[in-house]
Protein backbone atom coordinates (compact mmCIF):
# COMPACT_ATOMS: atom_id res chain seq x y z
CA UNK A 1 0.00 0.00 0.00
CA UNK A 2 1.21 3.72 -0.50
CA UNK A 3 1.78 6.07 2.03
CA UNK A 4 -1.18 8.15 0.79
CA UNK A 5 -3.74 5.43 1.51
CA UNK A 6 -2.11 4.47 4.44
CA UNK A 7 -2.20 7.78 5.24
CA UNK A 8 -6.51 8.34 4.50
CA UNK A 9 -6.70 5.28 6.32
CA UNK A 10 -5.10 6.15 8.96
CA UNK A 11 -7.33 9.82 8.98
CA UNK A 12 -10.38 7.81 8.26
CA UNK A 13 -10.39 5.84 11.49
CA UNK A 14 -9.50 9.03 13.80
CA UNK A 15 -12.45 10.46 12.48
CA UNK A 16 -14.68 7.58 12.77
CA UNK A 17 -13.01 6.73 16.35
CA UNK A 18 -13.63 10.65 16.98
CA UNK A 19 -17.37 10.38 15.48
CA UNK A 20 -18.44 7.28 17.82
CA UNK A 21 -17.14 9.34 20.90
CA UNK A 22 -18.93 12.43 20.27
CA UNK A 23 -22.09 9.67 19.82
CA UNK A 24 -21.24 8.34 23.08
CA UNK A 25 -21.24 10.93 24.65
CA UNK A 26 -24.07 13.23 23.26
CA UNK A 27 -26.23 10.05 23.98
CA UNK A 28 -25.13 9.87 27.71
CA UNK A 29 -26.20 13.58 28.24
CA UNK A 30 -29.14 13.35 26.61
CA UNK A 31 -29.83 10.35 28.65
CA UNK A 32 -28.71 12.12 31.76
CA UNK A 33 -31.16 15.23 30.62
CA UNK A 34 -34.20 12.98 30.41
CA UNK A 35 -33.35 11.10 33.72
CA UNK A 36 -33.42 14.85 35.56
CA UNK A 37 -36.56 15.66 33.28
CA UNK A 38 -38.57 12.61 34.92
CA UNK A 39 -36.91 12.99 38.29
CA UNK A 40 -38.13 16.60 38.64
CA UNK A 41 -41.53 16.05 37.24
CA UNK A 42 -42.57 12.81 39.06
CA UNK A 43 -40.26 14.14 42.53
CA UNK A 44 -40.56 11.06 44.77
CA UNK A 45 -42.71 8.78 42.43
CA UNK A 46 -39.62 8.42 39.97
CA UNK A 47 -37.65 6.28 42.90
CA UNK A 48 -40.60 4.41 43.66
CA UNK A 49 -41.19 3.15 39.86
CA UNK A 50 -37.43 2.66 39.41
CA UNK A 51 -38.06 0.49 42.53
CA UNK A 52 -41.06 -1.32 41.66
CA UNK A 53 -39.51 -2.16 37.97
CA UNK A 54 -36.33 -4.35 37.02
CA UNK A 55 -34.00 -0.87 36.84
CA UNK A 56 -33.77 2.34 36.16
CA UNK A 57 -33.94 2.17 32.41
CA UNK A 58 -37.51 0.32 32.82
CA UNK A 59 -38.87 2.76 35.19
CA UNK A 60 -37.63 5.33 33.08
CA UNK A 61 -39.58 3.79 30.28
CA UNK A 62 -42.81 3.24 32.30
CA UNK A 63 -42.70 6.97 33.35
CA UNK A 64 -42.53 7.79 29.56
CA UNK A 65 -45.99 5.42 28.49
CA UNK A 66 -47.40 7.35 31.38
CA UNK A 67 -46.58 11.06 29.83
CA UNK A 68 -47.48 9.58 26.29
CA UNK A 69 -50.89 8.24 27.68
CA UNK A 70 -51.50 10.82 29.77
CA UNK A 71 -51.00 13.25 26.84
CA UNK A 72 -53.53 11.39 25.00
CA UNK A 73 -56.54 12.21 27.85
CA UNK A 74 -58.74 15.20 27.45
CA UNK A 75 -58.20 15.85 31.78
CA UNK A 76 -60.63 19.31 32.05
CA UNK A 77 -61.26 21.65 35.05
CA UNK A 78 -64.64 21.03 37.37
CA UNK A 79 -66.84 23.82 36.62
CA UNK A 80 -67.78 25.67 40.02
CA UNK A 81 -71.57 23.64 39.97
CA UNK A 82 -70.00 20.43 40.03
CA UNK A 83 -67.18 21.46 42.81
CA UNK A 84 -69.67 22.43 45.09
CA UNK A 85 -71.77 19.31 44.56
CA UNK A 86 -68.12 17.34 45.03
CA UNK A 87 -67.48 18.90 47.96
CA UNK A 88 -70.62 18.45 49.61
CA UNK A 89 -70.57 14.87 48.91
CA UNK A 90 -66.85 14.91 50.31
CA UNK A 91 -68.19 16.51 53.42
CA UNK A 92 -71.26 13.89 53.42
CA UNK A 93 -68.95 11.06 53.26
CA UNK A 94 -66.68 12.11 56.22
CA UNK A 95 -69.71 12.72 58.19
CA UNK A 96 -70.46 9.12 57.42
CA UNK A 97 -67.36 8.06 58.73
CA UNK A 98 -67.88 9.40 62.04
CA UNK A 99 -70.23 7.19 62.66
CA UNK A 100 -69.36 3.97 59.99
CA UNK A 101 -65.70 4.38 59.26
CA UNK A 102 -66.01 1.47 56.93
CA UNK A 103 -69.08 3.23 54.85
CA UNK A 104 -67.33 6.73 54.87
CA UNK A 105 -64.46 5.21 53.58
CA UNK A 106 -66.33 3.18 50.41
CA UNK A 107 -68.20 6.27 50.55
CA UNK A 108 -64.86 8.60 49.68
CA UNK A 109 -62.80 6.04 47.60
CA UNK A 110 -66.27 5.97 44.93
CA UNK A 111 -66.61 10.03 45.25
CA UNK A 112 -62.49 9.57 44.62
CA UNK A 113 -63.56 7.70 41.34
CA UNK A 114 -66.90 9.47 40.28
CA UNK A 115 -64.53 13.01 40.50
CA UNK A 116 -61.30 11.43 38.61
CA UNK A 117 -64.05 10.03 35.90
CA UNK A 118 -65.85 13.48 35.26
CA UNK A 119 -62.49 15.32 35.35
CA UNK A 120 -61.46 12.74 32.15
CA UNK A 121 -59.46 10.56 33.70
CA UNK A 122 -59.02 6.49 33.32
CA UNK A 123 -61.39 4.61 36.54
CA UNK A 124 -61.16 1.42 34.82
CA UNK A 125 -58.55 -0.02 36.60
CA UNK A 126 -56.83 1.26 39.87
CA UNK A 127 -52.92 0.61 38.43
CA UNK A 128 -54.28 3.56 35.52
CA UNK A 129 -55.80 5.74 38.09
CA UNK A 130 -52.39 5.90 39.72
CA UNK A 131 -50.55 6.30 36.80
CA UNK A 132 -52.11 8.76 35.78
CA UNK A 133 -52.72 10.81 38.64
CA UNK A 134 -48.88 9.95 39.23
CA UNK A 135 -48.16 12.37 36.32
CA UNK A 136 -50.02 15.32 37.21
CA UNK A 137 -50.20 14.77 41.18
CA UNK A 138 -46.79 13.14 41.86
CA UNK A 139 -46.98 14.69 45.29
CA UNK A 140 -50.30 13.05 46.52
CA UNK A 141 -50.18 9.82 44.29
CA UNK A 142 -48.34 8.02 47.58
CA UNK A 143 -51.22 9.47 49.34
CA UNK A 144 -53.59 7.61 46.99
CA UNK A 145 -51.74 4.76 47.08
CA UNK A 146 -51.81 4.42 50.78
CA UNK A 147 -55.48 5.22 50.93
CA UNK A 148 -56.18 2.74 48.25
CA UNK A 149 -54.46 -0.19 49.98
CA UNK A 150 -56.27 0.18 53.46
CA UNK A 151 -59.25 0.45 51.51
CA UNK A 152 -58.70 -2.76 49.82
CA UNK A 153 -57.42 -4.50 53.23
CA UNK A 154 -60.80 -2.96 55.28
CA UNK A 155 -62.58 -5.06 52.38
CA UNK A 156 -61.14 -8.04 53.77
CA UNK A 157 -61.91 -6.70 57.81
CA UNK A 158 -58.32 -6.18 58.08
CA UNK A 159 -57.83 -2.77 58.49
CA UNK A 160 -58.31 -1.15 61.66
CA UNK A 161 -59.88 2.27 62.85
CA UNK A 162 -56.62 4.23 62.59
CA UNK A 163 -55.49 2.98 59.16
CA UNK A 164 -59.20 4.08 58.09
CA UNK A 165 -58.89 7.11 59.58
CA UNK A 166 -55.36 7.84 57.75
CA UNK A 167 -57.24 6.82 54.24
CA UNK A 168 -59.64 9.32 55.10
CA UNK A 169 -57.00 11.88 55.72
CA UNK A 170 -54.92 10.67 52.63
CA UNK A 171 -58.19 10.67 50.35
CA UNK A 172 -58.77 14.09 51.30
CA UNK A 173 -55.29 15.60 49.68
CA UNK A 174 -55.80 14.34 46.73
CA UNK A 175 -60.02 15.27 46.87
CA UNK A 176 -58.99 19.15 47.69
CA UNK A 177 -56.64 18.64 44.66
CA UNK A 178 -59.20 17.10 42.18
CA UNK A 179 -62.37 19.22 43.34
CA UNK A 180 -60.77 22.68 43.61
CA UNK A 181 -59.65 25.01 40.68
CA UNK A 182 -57.03 22.84 39.13
CA UNK A 183 -55.46 23.49 35.52
CA UNK A 184 -55.26 20.88 33.51
CA UNK A 185 -54.08 22.73 30.87
CA UNK A 186 -51.24 24.38 32.09
CA UNK A 187 -50.11 20.81 33.55
CA UNK A 188 -50.42 19.88 30.03
CA UNK A 189 -48.15 22.15 28.78
CA UNK A 190 -45.80 21.28 32.10
CA UNK A 191 -45.34 17.71 31.14
CA UNK A 192 -41.99 16.83 29.83
CA UNK A 193 -40.78 15.69 26.13
CA UNK A 194 -40.62 11.81 26.32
Amino acid sequence: MSPDVVMWVVVAAVVLLVLGVVLVVGSRIRGRRRTAALRRHFGPEYDHVVEQSSGRSQGEAELRRRLSRRRELDVRELDADERERFATQLQQAQNSFVETPRTGLRDTDLLLQQVLRERGYPVEHFSEREAMVSVDHPDLVGHYRDAHAIAVADTRDDADTEQLRQAMVDYRYLLDELIGPGHPESTQRGLPAS
